[in-house]
């Protein structure tokens, strides 16, 4: 196996000197990092190393490299997508089962709620809001609807306030939305989405907590439930010519619809 060389060895300890920096506070998100000859110069190394250390930490998504005259390196805003990138391989490498990311699902995104519920300010509500009022304008002009689905869960974890939680629910929420992009959602089954999301929501508002959980733990039950039930039917289909199946009703059990559980 090659040894590495000396470029790759320089270029990861700056990459690791601008992370220790990151996490110290001494560099924050949004701030610009000196040019490639500036960074190079203070390091007395060569600009290679440094555009090295750079590429890698963009990979990470710990910076941002913009093109330009007014472009560089800049800190990124704390997100997911790293972690979800790196996530979404390590689980697609472990063939990770439907059943693994339910769990996942189930145990994560109630206490999320909960936490929405007790932490969320104003702002944070009213953002919540508007996601839930353009996912059933969707749904009434027949629009494009699973972005706007994604997207409140999405809008439920930052009202948590809790950056690891988010991190984490956004890249299993993302996980979930490759599982079904191939999937035709049935109309009812999209209005009972939107009763949970909306029941839900209005749990947060009120700041109840326990009908918060209550309900997330619902709506991430059913959906998986009929997630899990026609990749089912798509396998059985596949074996018998390759037809493809209808989607059964996913989440539509009438003793369990939001209205009987938060009235």
């Amino acid at each position: 196996m090659p040894r590495p060389t000396r470029t790759t060895r320089v270029s990861e300890n700056i990459a690791k000197r601008i992370q220790r920096r990151i996490s110290t506070g001494k560099l924050t998100a949004g701030q610009k990092l000196p040019a490639e000859r500036e960074m190079a110069r203070r390091y007395s190394t060569s600009r290679v190393s440094v555009r090295e250390a750079y590429r890698s930490l963009e990979e990470l998504g710990v910076l941002v490299i913009r093109r330009g005259a007014e472009g560089g390196a800049f800190i990124a805003e704390p997100g997911h997508t790293a972690v979800q990138r790196s996530l979404s391989l390590v689980l697609r490498l472990g063939r990770t089962s439907h059943q693994e990311l339910t769990e996942a699902r189930l145990l994560i995104e109630p206490p999320i709620a909960r936490l929405a519920a007790r932490r969320a300010h104003p702002e944070d509500i009213a953002r919540l809001k508007l996601v839930l009022e353009r996912q059933e304008a969707a749904l009434a002009r027949k629009g494009h609807f699973r972005p706007h689905s994604l997207l409140f869960h999405r809008a439920v974890a930052q009202c948590a306030r809790n950056l690891p939680l988010t991190t984490l629910m956004n890249s299993l929420a993302d996980l979930t939305l490759e599982v079904v992009s191939a999937i035709d959602t049935p109309r009812a089954v999209k209005e009972d989405i939107c009763e949970f999301h909306r029941a839900i929501f209005e749990a947060i508002e009120r700041h109840d907590e326990d009908a918060a959980y209550q309900l997330m733990l619902q709506h991430i039950g059913h959906v998986q439930e009929g997630i899990g039930e026609t990749l089912a039917q798509q396998l059985r289909v596949a074996g018998n010519g390759g037809r493809r199946p209808s989607v059964r009703k996913a989440g539509a059990r009438r003793a369990g619809r939001p209205r009987s559980v938060c009235p």
